[in-house]
């Protein structure tokens, strides 16, 4: 009997050694198509999305260095104003000097004529005293 139920042990064996391997084939899935059309969709879907993404960034790259060029236009504008108010302020300050030499040389024209007026007075007086001196003598 034990070497029966080797017997039929080892051929048992063999056999199942012997069997091919059952292979599942992976490439294949099985669901509804309504699903498929929708995983379809989807992926379509998702292509455009990155697409509109790249050309996204892209946009978001090129308005940064649009600003970053602008903000520098406006900091060369900024200080270019700065420049402008002390300008305007050195040539109200020349101004105001003018202004005051010209108020300083207005007084000394009036005090110049002034002053002519009195030695055309004091020259015609005396003048005329000479003369009626000289006319009367």
């Amino acid at each position: 009997m034990k070497n029966i139920l080797f017997l039929l042990f080892v051929l048992f064996s063999f056999i199942s050694i012997s069997q091919k391997e059952v292979k599942n084939d992976t490439d294949k899935v099985c669901f509804p198509s309504k699903v498929g059309k929708q995983i379809l969709l989807d992926l379509n879907e998702l292509d455009k999305l990155k697409e509109t993404e790249k050309l996204t960034k892209k946009e978001i790259y090129e308005l940064e260095k649009k600003v970053v060029k602008q903000d520098s236009i406006i900091s060369k504008l900024e200080q270019k104003d700065v420049n402008n108010l002390l300008i305007v302020k050195s040539v109200e300050e020349k101004y105001k000097l003018v202004e005051e030499d010209n108020k300083d040389l207005r007084g000394k024209i009036k005090s110049i004529g002034i002053k002519n007026n009195i030695i055309e007075i004091v020259t015609g007086v005396i003048m005329s005293s000479i003369i009626y001196i000289q006319i009367f003598k």
